[in-house]
């Protein structure tokens, strides 16, 4: 009875077949996932091509075996297409992946198909077709024609141009991704070598085609991608797309340009902001749509018309350089602060006039009370005293209007100073303004910290001020500072009724309202300035009030208060 004898390349082209069939079910269960579907597509069209080659190497009869070479170039016509739409997605750009693009992409290997089935009439893909046994498998020879190099050059250009995309990310800082892309690289390189070497005749065995057994180590590698590396688990183009869409939906707009400071770019919020169609400016110069801008200043403010109404940006200006540092353009970032700009300047000229006019006409108003009181009988000199008591304290909130704008532009240029000293001595100079009261300070006999002095200044009698003023006589005010870790703490307690809850809520909750709001302006030069500097601003109350700030980084551990 005759052994019956397979061929060792039907073998390897039935295994091939088999794991790219495997890979690509997988893949396509995995469809959520970007390219996913089209590198099932490529998978399936692999097997088709594996398979068809098994079953045409089996395939003797030169009249028969021709056919089987038409579902190998339907299944070569789609792996190119499919390669490269998966390169897009996978790398982030599917967007570039249309329909159009798609369908072009196939239609050269439908005419190819084509040109095929009807070669006997034409001879443009090849002629002298014969059947070639080697190692016992009917493999075949002819001369290549016109249009079988056309159509395999096709097929270099777009799995080429997939390859560069996914070897790009060997070249860009996504380490997470560099083991997918080397697995995605070897496993399109080896068909690909496989192929070329069968079109133009290379090597020992230019008759037998390798490539479909070659696409094994295509399945083979993204398989291994799939479950290693979490091919669809850790995909770049989250990376990528996410940080399209975050400069897309910032409302910062952002511009690109060129080192001949020509737009070759800009997010939808730019185009919004400044009023353009990007296709109209294309390569304009910068001043175009932002006129008065100096590349040369990373921060500037520019005024700008944009339909008929006068607007205000904040221009920031960020080089573009290459991994060789070589300036290529710059990004300009693009806010519009013309609300921001115009509420400053309303409230530096109200503030400005208030406390101008109300300096002005509070000692005015002080100066003819005291006319008018040498003038009233004694018993009715009242009126004149709660008319200059009233005015005194208007002038004071004016004067403390000022030094809460003083402390609070100046916050951030702090220096070293002895915080024990300048609490006992804030604390003395408050205490000498209350006939009523007392206070007692607890701190170390010299603590260093790094912070603004006037801010803690500021914190100590505002505090101090408040727990006297809502106090009573016999009210007695504690006033401690020490040091935790490396931060400050400063608590200044009162045994007497304390803050009162609708000024103490107003501060805590961060507003007012036309129903709750407080009576002055202490209380919240605390939490402004507690906000600035990081700090926390709590209270308690018990028998008393007791409020404490924690300043963040403030202790110096062996600081010197001369030190810079």
């Amino acid at each position: 009875m005759p052994v019956l004898s397979v061929s060792p390349l039907v073998v390897l082209c039935v295994i091939a077949a088999a794991v790219s069939g495997s890979i690509g079910i997988v893949a396509w269960y995995e469809g959520t996932e970007p390219g996913s579907r089209w590198l099932s597509v490529l998978l399936f069209a692999a097997t088709l091509w594996a398979g068809s080659y098994a079953s045409a190497l089996v395939t003797f009869d030169p009249s028969l075996r021709v056919w089987y070479q038409l579902p190998i170039e339907i299944a070569q016509g789609i792996i190119a297409p499919a390669w490269l739409a998966f390169s897009l997605a996978y790398t982030g750009r599917g967007e570039l992946a249309s329909r159009r693009l798609v369908v072009g992409l196939f239609l050269f290997p439908a005419v190819t198909a084509v040109a095929l089935v009807t070669n006997p009439v034409h001879g443009l893909v090849w002629s002298n077709y014969q059947v070639v046994p080697v190692f016992g498998a009917a493999t075949v020879q002819f001369e290549p024609n016109l249009w079988y190099y056309v159509h395999a050059v096709y097929g270099y250009v777009i799995i080429g141009t997939g390859i560069v995309l996914i070897v790009g990310m060997l070249m860009e800082r996504l380490s997470r991704y560099r083991e997918q892309a080397v697995a995605l690289a070897i496993g399109s390189i080896a068909p690909t070598v496989a192929h070329v070497t069968h079109t133009f005749g290379l090597g020992p065995l230019p008759m037998v085609n390798f490539t479909p057994i070659a696409l094994s180590v295509t399945g083979v590698t993204f398989g291994y991608a799939l479950y290693r590396f979490q091919l669809f688990g850790l995909s770049p183009a989250t990376g990528r797309l996410g940080r399209r869409a975050a400069i897309d939906d910032v409302a910062v707009g952002i511009l690109v340009i060129d080192r001949e400071n020509r737009i070759v770019d800009a997010n939808a919020a730019a185009r919004s902001l400044l009023d353009f169609d990007i296709g109209s400016v294309l390569f304009d110069p910068l001043s175009t749509v932002l006129p008065g801008v100096d590349i040369d200043d990373e921060r500037q403010f520019v005024d700008v018309t944009v339909d008929r109404r006068r607007r205000t940006y904040e221009i920031t200006i960020s080089p573009v350089t290459d991994q060789h540092e070589r300036r290529l353009g710059w990004t300009v970032s693009v806010s519009d602060v013309t609300g921001r700009v115009r509420r400053r300047q309303r409230l530096e000229v109200l503030n400005r006039v208030l406390r101008h006019n109300l300096r002005n006409d509070m000692t005015v108003v002080i100066g003819y009370a005291d006319m008018v009181s040498d003038r009233l009988p004694a018993d009715d000199r009242d009126i004149t005293e709660t008319i200059r008591s009233r005015s005194n304290d208007l002038l004071s909130l004016g004067e403390k209007a000022r030094s809460v704008e003083r402390v609070m532009a100046g916050i951030d240029a702090g220096g070293q100073f002895d915080v024990s000293e300048t609490v006992r001595t804030c604390v003395q100079n408050v205490a000498d303004e209350f006939d009523a009261g007392t206070v007692t300070v607890d701190t170390p006999d010299s603590l260093v910290v790094a912070g603004s002095e006037p801010a803690a200044k500021l914190l100590v009698r505002e505090l101090v001020e408040n727990a006297f003023e809502h106090g009573d006589d016999d009210t007695t005010v504690r006033v401690t500072v020490r040091e935790a870790d490396t931060d400050l703490l400063v608590s200044v307690s009162d045994d007497g009724p304390g803050v009162p809850d609708y000024e103490r809520t107003v501060v805590e909750e961060g507003g007012e309202s036309p129903l709750k709001h407080g009576s002055g302006l202490g209380l919240w030069a605390v939490r402004w300035t507690v906000d600035a500097l990081g700090g926390q601003l709590t209270f308690h109350v018990d028998d008393g009030t007791t409020a404490t700030i924690r300043l963040p980084h403030w202790c110096l551990l062996d600081g010197d208060p001369g030190a810079n």
